[in-house]
């Protein structure tokens, strides 16, 4: 029986002598530093990695992981990382300058752009359909329906997305704009046809394309909460409040919740109902997020305390994307233990622990927890256990 070709991937990192998980972390940290600070000790688990070089992956890592591939090995798109290695292709480890002593190398071809005019129709259609149901609580959000292939080259599109009018004097049906904001969206995340389409399958929903929720955590337990929630509006109606939820265990008092500045959209905190421990509010949105465009929104809680009990629990209020769980715990001499659990909507749990990640970070326990696809009623926890400095 014939081996699987390997992808380019494993190919680049075995011509660099990388393709242990631990060699390639160190790589992967050291050009994410040069990219983004943040985005040092965000690298893929050891579960991860050994997905990507098996060729088993389907669609594209996340957004993220594509900047600091692309970074590891310049010249090369994320998407030809990850088509399959054909032996006949000139090939080198990375793309290098033609010279009279050396013939060029060819990188390996794009995948052919599909007909961007057929995508749009079928978007289209499956949005007017969708909205039509006036979203009957039908939506799908199957991952394992999206295919490899990555049709859609990247472009420097930026958030949040404006969408040209017409030229015809005449108002986009709401289909339409949300239609043309797909098209739009999937050159900005490396979407594929396949994925462009599952997302128009949930029209009439708000779609939360990114959340990230980073948790700082001080040597006497308080904490700060920063939520960033970057959502995409396939309603046919502008977004103008959205209602969340927050709870501690120990609190000094009603937890102090502060919208972050935002160049687009003025968001101002109306709270609902507090309690010492639990506060629900509603993020009111000025101007409305209009139908078809993407925003992005964040705010932040203190006055929460981690005593005993450390974990943390994110429920999933909308279909989301992708969610990142981070906790930087200070004052740290070992992190004890960690786990991660996925919830179903049938309350069925299942590990996430491929996706987590523990690493130290100046002194302090860096935790990283990282879910895709996700529907309303499931639920990300992550608990913890530490041994604190002495003093």
């Amino acid at each position: 029986m014939n081996a699987k070709p390997p992808v380019v991937l494993k190919v680049l990192l075995q011509h660099r002598h990388l393709q242990t998980h631990s060699a390639f972390s160190r790589e992967y940290n050291r050009v994410a530093a040069g990219i983004d600070p943040t985005l040092r000790g965000s690298g893929p688990s050891k579960a991860q990695f050994y997905r990507w070089l098996s060729g088993d992956l389907v669609g594209l890592p996340y957004a993220d992981h594509c900047r600091v591939l692309e970074g590891m090995f310049p010249g090369w798109r994320v998407d030809q990382l990850f088509q399959t290695h054909d032996g006949g292709i000139g090939f080198m480890p990375e793309p290098a300058a033609p010279s009279a002593a050396t013939p060029t190398s060819r990188p390996i071809p794009p995948t052919r752009p599909a007909d961007q005019s057929s995508t749009m129709s079928e978007v289209l259609r499956s949005i007017e359909r969708v909205l039509e149901a006036h979203a009957n609580g039908q939506a799908r959000w199957r991952p394992g329906e999206l295919t490899q292939s990555c049709t859609v080259a990247p472009a420097n599109a930026a958030f949040p997305i404006t969408l040209d009018s017409s030229g015809s004097g005449t108002r986009e049906a709401p289909a339409q704009r949300i239609a043309r904001s797909l098209t739009g969206l999937a050159k900005r995340l490396r979407l594929s046809d396949a994925e462009v389409i599952q997302l128009a399958k949930l029209a009439g929903h708000i779609v939360e394309l990114d959340v990230t929720c980073s948790i700082d955590i001080d040597s006497e337990g308080w904490s700060t909460v920063t939520y960033t929630h970057q959502f995409l509006n396939l309603t046919s109606r502008p977004i103008k409040r959205l209602v969340r939820e927050l709870w501690f265990e120990t609190t000094n008092g009603p937890l102090v919740i502060e919208s972050s500045p935002n160049d687009d959209y003025k968001v101002t905190i109306q709270r609902t109902h507090d309690m010492n421990n639990l506060s629900k509010f509603a993020c009111h949105i000025s101007p409305g997020i209009p139908p078809g465009e993407v925003a992005t929104i964040s705010y932040i809680c203190r006055g929460g305390r981690f005593v005993h009990d450390h974990y943390w629990r994110q429920a999933v209020l909308r279909y989301t994307r992708h969610l990142t769980l981070t906790i930087r715990h200070h004052g740290v001499r070992m992190l004890l233990n960690c786990t991660a659990i996925e919830e179903q909507a049938d309350g069925f749990e299942v590990s996430a622990i491929e996706d987590l990640t523990c690493t130290d970070d100046e002194g302090a326990a860096l935790i990283t927890v990282t879910r895709d696809y996700l529907q309303p009623s499931q639920a990300v926890t992550l608990r913890w256990e530490v041994s604190r400095a002495s003093s």
